[in-house]
C-alpha cells in the first residue's frame, strides 16, 4: 500500500510535465527509481525535476530494506536504486549481474546506547539493534570485534524507522541507526552516541547508484542521463545545507532542529574515483570476513563508473 500511494501521488505530481511534452510531440519515458526515507537518499528526492526537460517521468519506489532493493534492480522490478553497498555485494554474489553507477552518498548512522551505557565495551550480555543487510551492520561487527566482544552482543534486526523507540521502551541497550532516525533518538534524549562509525576500513562508505547490467546494455544514454541527474543532485545537497534540510523536512515531516543535525552526519558526494573505489573493496573484504560475502566480485564488472 506504501508503494502504490507513493507512486500515485508522485505520478500525479508529474502530470502537468507529461502534458507539456506531449504538446512537444516528446516521447515521455519513465524510470522506476528505488530508493528509502532515509536522509542519505535525498538525492533521488530532487532527480524528478532534474530528469523533466529530458522528457523522463520519474517514479520513486519506496523499498525500505536494503537487500530487497537490490532484488528489486536485479529482478527489473525497478531500473535503478539508491542501494546500500553491501547489499548490492551480496545480491551481485548470488549471481545477479549488478553494476555500481556512481557513490550515492557517504556516512549518514550512527551506535548510540542508553544513557547508563557508557562504551561500546559495556553492550556484552545486551542486545543490539541494526538493520539486516545494511552497512551499518558490518561496521557494527568490526566494533564489536575491535572490542573483544563480538559474539557476546545478541543483534536484533530492527528497521531503522522502529530503532529509536525500541531503545526508549528498553527494548534494546543500543542501536545502530541511519539518519534522520539517529538525530531523533539523539535531540529525544533516549540514547547518547557510543560510536561515530567512520574509523573502520571501509570508513564513509555506504550508497551506490546501482542498476542491472541488462538496464545500462539496453539504453546507455539514459543510464548517462540518470547519473548525470544523480549528481546534479547530490552536488547541490552537498554545496547547499538548507535544500538538504528542507528535503527532510519534506520527507520525514521531522522538526527543523533534528533535520538539522541529521544533516551534520551526512557527507553528500557522488566522485566515485579511486578513495570511493577503495572503501568499496576494503568493505567487501570485511564482509567476507563476517561470513556475509564468499569472495569479492568481478570489479571490472560490478563496477561501470564511466557515466560519473
Amino acid at each position: 500500500m506504501l508503494r502504490r500511494t507513493f507512486l500515485a501521488s508522485a505520478a500525479a505530481l508529474a502530470a502537468p510535465a507529461i502534458v507539456a511534452h506531449e504538446a512537444l510531440g516528446q516521447k515521455v519515458r519513465t524510470v522506476r527509481i528505488g530508493t528509502a526515507q532515509t536522509t542519505t537518499t535525498n538525492a533521488a528526492f530532487l532527480m524528478p525535476d532534474l530528469l523533466k526537460p529530458d522528457g523522463i517521468e520519474v517514479e520513486l519506489v519506496m523499498i525500505p530494506a536494503p537487500i530487497q532493493r537490490m532484488q528489486a534492480v536485479a529482478s527489473g522490478e525497478v531500473d535503478v536504486a539508491n542501494g546500500g553497498l553491501s547489499a548490492a555485494l551480496q545480491v551481485a554474489s548470488k549471481g545477479s549481474p549488478l553494476q555500481v553507477l556512481a557513490n550515492g552518498c557517504n556516512g549518514g548512522w550512527m551506535v548510540l546506547g542508553q544513557p547508563s551505557i557508557a562504551s561500546v565495551k559495556d553492550l556484552a550480555g545486551k542486545k543490539v539493534a541494526v538493520q539486516d543487510g545494511s552497512v551499518g551492520l558490518v561496521s557494527l561487527n568490526w566494533k564489536l570485534r575491535q572490542e573483544g566482544v563480538l559474539g557476546k552482543v545478541a543483534i536484533s534486526f530492527i528497521d531503522n524507522p522502529d530503532q529509536p523507540e525500541a531503545l526508549n521502551r528498553g527494548d534494546v541497550a543500543a542501536i545502530c541507526c541511519f539518519e534522520p532516525f539517529a538525530a531523533l533518538t539523539e535531540l529525544n534524549g533516549w540514547g547518547k552516541r557510543l560510536w561515530v562509525p567512520y574509523d573502520s576500513p571501509m570508513g564513509k562508505t555506504n550508497l551506490g547508484l546501482v542498476a542491472s547490467e541488462a538496464f545500462v546494455k539496453a539504453d546507455s544514454e539514459l543510464a548517462r542521463k540518470i547519473v548525470q541527474a544523480h549528481v546534479k543532485a547530490t552536488q547541490k545537497l552537498a554545496s547547499d545545507s538548507s535544500t538538504a534540510i528542507e528535503t527532510t523536512i519534506r520527507q520525514f515531516g521531522t522538526s527543523r532542529e533534528v533535520a538539522e543535525l541529521s544533516v551534520k552526519n551526512l557527507f553528500f558526494s557522488a566522485d566515485s574515483g579511486a578513495e570511493f573505489v577503495g572503501g568499496l573493496k576494503a568493505l567487501a573484504k570485511m564482509m567476507i570476513g563476517d561470513k556475509m560475502l564468499e569472495k569479492e566480485p568481478d570489479w571490472g564488472r560490478f563496477l561501470n563508473l564511466g557515466y560519473v
